[in-house]
This record gives structure tokens, C-alpha cells and sequence, in this order.
């Protein structure tokens, strides 16, 4: 995969991504500290998840399903979210593989 490509497919899957975590982070779930605390870690995430996503080529919807949940799995297996803010960021990312995809199209024609 050449640099532009690569470039293509990370800012993209950052934008989408970012979007996603943010809507976790202002939703009235758990209560501000679990959002401070999310927030913490969210750059971190969709910028593991985007690289990651980068470095594997081509995007599919089943390499962005276990590049999503490995990444999360492990902010969750080092405590640094719980369980179930673990499970929520990883359904709305999933949910969102739409948008990435379209994300990513939409930067590769320009």
C-alpha cells in the first residue's frame, strides 16, 4: 500500500471513529467521571484502531470488526475502561463501519 493510500484509509477511519467516541462521551450514560475517563483513552483508541486499520490494506467490514474489538479489548483488559463502557464503545464503533466505509471512498476519489 503506497503512503497515500495508507494516509487515505487512516484519516478517514480517524474522522468516523472520533465521531463515534464522541457520541459516547456526551451521552448522559454514566455519569461525568466515566466520560472523563473515556475521554482519556479516546484519542489513544482511534488512533490504534485507524492505524491498524492502515497497515492491513484494504478496510472490510469483518478487519474493522476484529481490529475494533481487539483494541477495545485491551484498554478493557488493562482496566483502563469497564466492562460495560468496553461493550458500548464497541457496539457503536461496529455499528458505525458504514460511515468508515464511505468515509474511505469518499477520500480515495479525490
Amino acid at each position: 500500500m503506497d503512503k497515500k493510500t495508507k494516509g487515505i484509509l487512516e484519516g478517514a477511519a480517524i474522522g468516523v471513529i472520533a465521531g463515534a467516541i464522541a457520541g459516547i462521551l456526551l451521552a448522559p450514560k454514566s455519569g461525568k467521571e466515566t466520560r472523563d475517563d473515556i475521554a482519556k483513552y479516546a484519542t489513544e483508541m482511534k488512533d490504534k484502531i485507524a492505524g491498524e486499520l492502515a497497515a492491513g490494506g484494504k478496510v472490510t467490514k469483518e478487519k474493522y470488526e476484529e481490529v475494533v474489538a481487539k483494541i477495545v479489548s485491551a484498554y478493557e483488559t488493562e482496566k483502563k475502561i469497564s466492562i460495560e463502557d468496553a461493550k458500548a464503545i464497541k457496539e457503536i464503533l461496529v455499528n458505525n463501519y458504514q460511515e468508515v466505509a464511505k468515509a474511505i471512498k469518499a477520500e480515495e476519489k479525490k
